[in-house]
């Protein structure tokens, strides 16, 4: 698929949301074209090759992401390029976000700092502070902080595409990405055989998970676990476990006549997001999209 069918994809998938969830219209408007950039970028960047063969697939067995086996950023990765890219989307949807990304995009074209450093890890394997880094800056952490959470998902989803291609099928049953380890911010259940499929916002990938079990805490307690369901909209829920006291946002399929995105659909239904907090429970994976001050 050409980047411009992607865009124009994307564009239907947007629209398509706003107009069945016109109460999430806003926020759609301002995270539509983020995604439908990061999409286009996921799509075309070209990145350093890596040796995933070192993955042991009886480590993913027994739980332990790719991540852990192998770290997915490089030193060489196109991180100028894919920054300044997505800064002027978010410029474009997120205009009192403009002064520090007009800051922070100066810099990087005059040279004057090393985005590398941001994913720099130490022998943890842990990522650098990136609010003191924010700081020195003089730009707003939280600005900073987004900005990289994009470029990240960028590069995982990219990364993700060519791990399934090399690693092919692998047994996993952690209600945490096998990718990136990261928990599910939407499920889909199919509605031909009732599958459930966890969906990973950090790095797109899409894994299946029992239904019986809570991914988070893997609570089996069936007395203890429900879905919720606002004005018998059936295809749209929150899956709720009492024993964590998380949801998760939570599509049935009914059919697939049209393209479907994953985050968008996360995003449009975040009026159970809004429910669901003030009932007390807290979603699965924080993301930019589903935390309210």
């Amino acid at each position: 698929m050409s980047s411009n069918t992607a865009i124009s994809v994307m564009d239907q998938i947007i629209e398509r949301a706003v107009e069945q969830n016109p109460h999430a219209a806003e926020l759609l408007k301002a995270f539509g074209p983020i995604v439908a950039k990061q999409r286009q970028l996921s799509n075309s960047i070209t990145l350093p090759k890596m040796d995933y063969s070192v993955v042991d697939k009886e480590k993913l067995h027994a739980g332990v992401p790719v991540i852990k086996q192998i770290y997915l950023f490089s030193p060489t990765d196109p991180y100028n390029e894919m920054t300044l890219s997505l800064i002027s989307a978010v410029k474009e949807s997120m205009p009192k976000l403009r002064d520090d990304l007009n800051r922070l995009s100066n810099l990087i074209s005059q040279g004057k700092l090393c985005l590398a450093d941001c994913w720099a890890v130490n022998t943890n394997h842990e990522n650098k502070s990136m609010s003191d880094w924010g700081k020195k800056l003089k730009v707003s952490p939280s600005s900073v902080s987004f900005i990289i959470n994009l470029v990240s998902r960028v590069i995982l989803e990219a990364r993700t595409k060519e791990i399934a291609a090399n690693l092919g099928e692998h047994d996993w049953g952690k209600g945490y990405c096998p990718i990136c380890g990261d928990f599910p911010s939407i499920a889909l259940i199919e509605e031909t055989e009732g599958k459930r499929f966890l969906h990973c916002s950090s790095c797109g990938h899409d894994w299946r998970f029992t239904r019986v079990v809570c991914p988070y805490c893997e609570n089996e307690a069936q007395s203890g676990m429900d879905y919720f369901y606002v004005e018998n909209k059936t295809q749209e829920s929150a899956f709720v476990c009492e024993k964590c006291r998380k949801y998760l946002i939570t599509l049935n399929r009914a059919g697939t006549l049209f393209s479907r995105d994953m985050d968008i659909s996360a995003i449009s239904l975040i009026h159970l997001d809004m429910i669901m907090q003030d009932k007390g429970y807290a979603p699965m994976t924080l993301c930019a999209w589903n935390v309210f001050d």
